[in-house]
Order: C-alpha cells, then sequence, then structure tokens
C-alpha cells in the first residue's frame, strides 16, 4: 500500500485538514480508496497519534460531514503510527459542505457543469424513466411491423400478431404503473406533434460545410426513424449496377455497404445521450464521405481502441435496444463496430474513423477514392483499370503481375505502372524484384 506515490486510489495526509474530508467525497464517488494520516506527500512516514479515543472522533466527524462509515483503524509502518481509512466506494452521490468532488489520478476534482450533471444519472437509463405517455399513444401499426420482425429474426417467443398491444408492450417491460416509459414512447409512439426537436433525425446531403443541397427532418418513433432515415441516405448517394456473371442478376453496388450504414444508423438511435437536450442525431452526406453524430459519447473508462479490441455492450439505453436486437436489427451486443469495419473492407472501403469526445459519438465512412467513375474520369485505359481493381483485390501488384494480368512486354508494364504513380493512383515500395505497388492514400 505504501509504494511512496499517490494514486487514484491512495491518499496521503501527515495530519487530518479539510482535503482529507474532499477526498472522501472523491473516493465515495469513484471507485473508492485509502487515506493515511502520517504520511507525508513525499511518502515519508512521520506518524501520528492514534489513541482509540482520536480514532472515533475522526470517525465522528466523518459521518456527520459527509454521512459515510469508512473503516478506520490504526497500524504500524517502519515503527511509526498510521491512521489507515478505507472509504467503499458508494451506492449514491456524496458531498463535502455541499459540493461533489471526483477522483481523477491523484488528485481530487470537484465536479461542475456537465461533469456533474453526468454524474448524477450515470446510473440511469433514460429509457427506463416514466414518460408523460398512455398506451393510447401507441402507434398499434408498428407494433405489429414489430411482431412480424421480431417473428422472422426467430428472437422474441411465442410472437402473436394477434396479442393485444397493451400485453406486447408490458411483456417488453414498456409499461410502468399505467404509463409509457420513455422506450415505449419512442419506439411505438404515434407521430405526433409532441416528438420535441429533440427526438427527430435530420439527414442533410452536403457539397461543402457550408452548402446544402438536401435535407429531411424525420420525426415519429424510431422505427419510422429508422426506416425512414435509411431510405434517405439511399437517396443522397449514389448507386450503380453490376451484372453477376453465374447468375446474370442484376447487382445494386451503393457508394456506402447498406450493412454499415443500417450498423451505424442503429447505434445512433439507441446509444444516443436523451438526456441532453436541443439535440439530435445528425447525418451529413458530403460528395466523398458520409458523417454521422449522436450525441452520446463513450463511457468513461471506455475507448473506441477497446471496442475495436474486443466487443463491449455497454447500454446507454437497455430497454430500446432489446426491442432493436429482438426487431433483428442488432445482430449481437457489442458487435457493431466490427461489424460496420467488416462491411467497408469487404466491399474495398477503407476502415470507418470513430471518434467520441464530451459532444459525442461520430462515425466518417469515406467513399472509394478509387471508384469506376473516378478510374475512367482521369483517363485510365482498361488496362490500367484492370490492374487497380486487381490491387484492391489482392493489395498490392508487381510489374511480373502486371505483365501477365493485362498481358503486355516489361517495357509497357513499366511504363503504365509509372503512369498511375504520377497520376497519384499507385505508390511504388521497394527495390528490384522486391517492388511492388500500391494505392496511393488519398489523404497523404
Amino acid at each position: 500500500m505504501l509504494s511512496g506515490i499517490e494514486n487514484g486510489e491512495i491518499e496521503f495526509k501527515q495530519q487530518p485538514n479539510v482535503a482529507m474530508f474532499k477526498t472522501f467525497s472523491a473516493f465515495s464517488n469513484t471507485e473508492g480508496g485509502f487515506v493515511l494520516i502520517g504520511v507525508s506527500d513525499s511518502g515519508e512516514v512521520t506518524g501520528c497519534r492514534c489513541l482509540n479515543s482520536d480514532l472515533k472522533e475522526l470517525s465522528d466527524t466523518i459521518v456527520n460531514s459527509l454521512g459515510i462509515h469508512p473503516s478506520i483503524d490504526c497500524m504500524e509502518i517502519e515503527g511509526k503510527s498510521v491512521i489507515r481509512i478505507a472509504v467503499k466506494k458508494s451506492l449514491i452521490p456524496i458531498a463535502y459542505e455541499g459540493r461533489y468532488y471526483s477522483r481523477v489520478g491523484n488528485t481530487t476534482r470537484i465536479m461542475e457543469g456537465e461533469d456533474l450533471r453526468q454524474f448524477f444519472i450515470r446510473d440511469v437509463a433514460w429509457d427506463g424513466l416514466s414518460s408523460n405517455h398512455s398506451p393510447d399513444d401507441i402507434d398499434p401499426e408498428t407494433v405489429r411491423l414489430f411482431l412480424g420482425l421480431a417473428t422472422r429474426s426467430g428472437r422474441l417467443s411465442a410472437a402473436d400478431d394477434l396479442e393485444p398491444v397493451h400485453a406486447v408492450l408490458t411483456r417488453l417491460g414498456l409499461i410502468t404503473n399505467g404509463k409509457l416509459n420513455n422506450a415505449g414512447y419512442l419506439l411505438f409512439g404515434k407521430r405526433q406533434p409532441s416528438y420535441s426537436s429533440e427526438y427527430v433525425l435530420r439527414v442533410g446531403r452536403f457539397r461543402d460545410p457550408t452548402i446544402i443541397t438536401g435535407d429531411r427532418w424525420i420525426e415519429g418513433n424510431l422505427f419510422q426513424q429508422f426506416q425512414e432515415g435509411e431510405e434517405a441516405i439511399r437517396n443522397f448517394i449514389n448507386v450503380r449496377y453490376e451484372i453477376t456473371s453465374a447468375q446474370m442478376e442484376r447487382q445494386e453496388i451503393w457508394d456506402y455497404p447498406r450493412e454499415a450504414i443500417r450498423e451505424a444508423l442503429v447505434n445512433a438511435l439507441i446509444h444516443r445521450d436523451y438526456f441532453k437536450k436541443g439535440q439530435q442525431v445528425v447525418v451529413k452526406v458530403y460528395d466523398d464521405h458520409l458523417w454521422m453524430h449522436n450525441p452520446g459519447g463513450l463511457p468513461p473508462g471506455i475507448s473506441v481502441d477497446d471496442l475495436k479490441r474486443s466487443p463491449h455492450s455497454v447500454l446507454r439505453n437497455p430497454l430500446m435496444a432489446k426491442v432493436f436486437y429482438l426487431a433483428g436489427f442488432v445482430e449481437q451486443y457489442g458487435s457493431g463496430i466490427q461489424r460496420m469495419i467488416n462491411a467497408c473492407t469487404s466491399n474495398g472501403l477503407s476502415e470507418p474513423v470513430f471518434s467520441s469526445d464530451g459532444f459525442g459519438f461520430t462515425i466518417v465512412i469515406r467513399k472509394d477514392p478509387m471508384s469506376m467513375d473516378y478510374l475512367t474520369g482521369i483517363g485510365l485505359h482498361e488496362r490500367q483499370i484492370r490492374a487497380i481493381l486487381y490491387v484492391k483485390e489482392h493489395k498490392s501488384i508487381s510489374s511480373g503481375e502486371y505483365q501477365k494480368l493485362v498481358e503486355v512486354s516489361s517495357r509497357t508494364a513499366k511504363y503504365e505502372l509509372s503512369d498511375l504513380m504520377d497520376r497519384g493512383v499507385l505508390e511504388r515500395h521497394g527495390k528490384g524484384r522486391a517492388t511492388k505497388y500500391f494505392l496511393k492514400n488519398p489523404n497523404e
């Protein structure tokens, strides 16, 4: 315990003081910790008086000041008496003199503004709170739509299309004391003016950050927002058609994979922070990328890299997430990030860029910079385009592979590969026979 340095769970004090009580509040509001009285800030054991009367007086003062009951005992370190006070994490917020504190590293900090608001709602799920709406405000058609989806997904046992709406919502945990909770209303509510502006989905087409060429405000319940939101995005992006040689069927090829769009949209709708007022889920479609933002960042202690390394399922709105899972819109809790990555990379796109900050969670998906339209637009001929398609599939190409692929001489291959480098399409790595050509990063 006495390693010579303070950290997130250990604080040194030579004597009891006001700062110590702020630390008790901080430990209670985070993960708990120990205060050692009789140790200097540098970790030097100075010792202190440790009579039973001292411990009782200290305990009474802590109880009266903070309302907590820590464990207090006397221990001997380096032949000197040290008082050890163990504080457990509290189930309720603990204040000292009307202010709330948290532990960040080895420092005790006062919580204010947004940090304080987030602290008070950290264990409260917005979707489980009671709303002012009754089951009469439910759209039966949306409930029937859900039952059909849940039946096809096989995830809702004994799904009966004739089951009364009230019974369905009760079974899903969306009715409490005769009132809809927030999840029930937002998932299945009727489309009506009472949907305030923060409960809408906004989808826009942008030529650049200041020029908007299309704008959709999508109101209604989450099922309506999901379906109409996906349709709005698809209306703002391009599609081409390819005929598969095997079945001679026409295949739609969109700028962005539908699986990635759906995963991103589901993530935005069910994981956003609905406690934040006056904000919406926003989708911006640019010429070369799609930008999606929801006002709900990652929980403290979890990073984007954590989500990439292993699936995490921290549900901000568990009731809404459960209903979307039963409907088949969510494949597996915690798998959304990896599914978006797989959908993009398997379709020749780069990985989406994920970021989380105090404003919320943002996803950026970039269009294939080497699309057929782009390649023909810059004047590449058929052999060069075949080579680019080969590189997109195999990651690289050598001069020898180019010769075999398009049946040209070594001299022609060298000339045409050099031309692709001059146009900024390929870049060369290695020397001699180890030379390989890779797609050039368009952002460099």
